[in-house]
């Protein structure tokens, strides 16, 4: 379940995605809509970048997709696109 895609602009090959933790440990991948699988499916569900970058683990629940969300966006996220209106430094 993508959220943000790669092609806006000063993004690069970051997307956003939940990837659940399957029993076995194994994590889903970009095309797995954590949403749409039964409940059960996953031990956790982790902030996820298609970059490689993971965050925290949270339960496997609506709540948890939120919490990935918030923290895709601003642990990982806004490290890594730069900002559009920094103030210019003097020399």
């Amino acid at each position: 379940m993508l959220f943000i895609g790669g092609s806006d602009e000063g993004i690069g090959n970051h997307v956003g995605f939940v990837a659940g933790r399957y029993r076995d440990g194994a994590l889903s991948d970009t095309r797995t809509d954590v949403t749409r699988c039964s409940p059960g499916t996953f031990t956790a569900f982790l902030p996820s970048c298609r970059c490689g970058w993971r965050g925290a683990p949270h339960e496997p629940d609506e709540a948890g997709v939120r919490r990935c969300r918030r923290e895709w966006t601003r642990e990982h996220l806004r490290h890594v696109v730069p900002t559009r209106h920094a103030p210019s430094h003097q020399r």
